[in-house]
């Protein structure tokens, strides 16, 4: 079974606009045109790790959402 992460992103945000492109199912176009998660928990997958991981400013975070570990950064 695939984990359940719970997503954020934080005010950081930069609006590049990558973690929408690469996992538009997840993140989407919010307020002053900055990402925000569509809703929690997502199913961890290859493209949410992608985008997290590829966020030019590190404003995207990640814990489980059954432990409430922190899965990212």
């Amino acid at each position: 079974m695939s984990k359940s992460l719970n997503v954020t992103v934080d005010s950081t945000c930069i609006s590049s606009g990558y973690c929408r492109r690469t996992a538009p199912e997840v993140f989407t176009e919010g307020p002053n045109r900055t990402s925000v998660v569509t809703g929690n928990p997502v199913t961890d997958s290859e493209q949410v790790r992608e985008a997290m991981e590829g966020c030019p400013v590190e404003a995207i975070s990640a814990v489980d959402a059954e432990t409430d570990e922190q899965v990212f950064p």
